[in-house]
């Protein structure tokens, strides 16, 4: 419902009507008695002297009639007044207006009636703020994701071609061919699979695309997802413990929303510590499901967990190139979440680093 922002003022502008009209026609009343009772005499022949018999005559036979006049008189002064004065508080909110668009911390001061649109006017501002600053920030970010990009299809290519040169070398033994081959198809893939994340994101960020959702069991696709990581888990020493309710059911795109799982999971995988356990919790209330994913390793300091979801931003660049991670993932899977009108959050303590995957329920929306 839209806010009533001059209800206040209107009292105002009524309760000052009032008051003058009140005021006026106590005075009036008052002078009328007065004189009537004791300068009456007096008062006609100043009359009499500066206007003429004949007014003089007609102001004593119509007092009334003179008193009504005085009346409506008073009642146009009140109005004339009372405007002023919403004249001036209207050039107040309009003066303030020019506040709005500085880009300063000075605060919109209005009158008390208008208190609360002087609240929401310092809001807008301030919100005006920080909008032009993310907007600069996000214009930073793409020129950064494009150096970012630049950079990681420049290692993975130049490595493809300097095999090849070699590969080109037409006395080279068998095996060495072999290996070089080896290695040129490893970094093909890897540079094919760099692009492809990053065409995700580019379609993710249309804001038409469709989801085709059902209803899932939550179990039975996390199990499935845990038999096609048990090579890798094997690999880092690690298990996958899925502590899940086998009767919760979740409105989404499975196609979508396993890419989400896999992402959280593999960022765990490679961050975790060895020999540890990656857990999957959850709870529900009356709207969303919340889906927990817990590894032990490093706690990850604030100022980091803030960037974890920015795109190609990574925890540890020294590893980007062992565990093949673009810093896409966790971006993929907050567009992902976020497309499914869910959230995805994350916390470090204690060793623990813990995401969560909160997402409403079939009839919430």
């Amino acid at each position: 419902m839209d806010k009533n922002y001059t209800k206040e003022f209107q009292k105002e502008i009524i309760k000052r009507h009032i008051i003058i009209a009140f005021i006026s026609v106590i005075i009036i009343l008052l002078f009328y008695f007065f004189i009537d009772h004791f300068y009456n005499g007096a008062v006609i022949n100043f009359i009499n002297d500066l206007f003429g018999y004949n007014f003089a005559h007609f102001i004593l036979k119509n007092q009334k009639m003179v008193i009504f006049i005085t009346l409506i008189i008073a009642i146009l002064i009140n109005s004339v007044l009372v405007e002023v004065y919403a004249i001036q508080k209207i050039s107040q909110v309009f003066t303030s207006i020019r506040t709005l668009v500085q880009k300063d911390d000075q605060e919109i001061v209005l009158e008390d009636s208008l208190k609360e649109l002087e609240h929401d006017l310092n809001v807008l501002k301030k919100e005006s703020i920080e909008n032009e600053k993310k907007a600069i920030r996000e214009e930073q970010h793409k020129i950064d994701m494009i150096a970012y990009l630049a950079h990681d299809i420049k290692t993975p290519l130049a490595s493809v071609i300097g095999y090849l040169c070699l590969l080109n070398e037409t006395d080279l033994p068998h095996d060495l061919r072999k290996k070089y081959t080896e290695m040129t198809l490893d970094k093909a893939y890897r540079l094919e699979k760099l692009i492809n994340e990053f065409f995700d994101i580019a379609k993710l960020s249309q804001a038409y695309q469709t989801l085709h959702k059902e209803e899932i069991n939550l179990y039975y696709l996390l199990e499935q997802m845990k038999e096609e990581f048990y090579p890798l888990l094997t690999q880092h020493h690690q298990q996958l413990q899925i502590q899940v309710n086998q009767n919760i059911l979740i409105y989404v795109d499975a196609q979508k929303m396993a890419r989400v799982f896999n992402n959280i999971i593999k960022n765990a995988m490679y961050y975790g510590d060895e020999n540890s356990i990656i857990s999957i919790e959850t709870k529900e209330d009356q709207i969303y499901t919340h889906i927990l994913f817990k590894n032990q390793g490093p706690t990850i300091p604030q100022d980091k967990l803030d960037l974890i979801f920015e795109q190609f931003y990574r925890l540890d660049e020294s590893r980007s190139s062992q565990t093949g991670g673009s810093g896409l993932g966790l971006s993929i899977a907050k567009m992902i979440t976020k497309q499914h009108q869910g959230f995805i959050k994350v916390t470090s303590q204690n060793h623990i680093t813990t995401f969560e995957v909160i997402l409403p329920h079939k009839d919430t929306f």
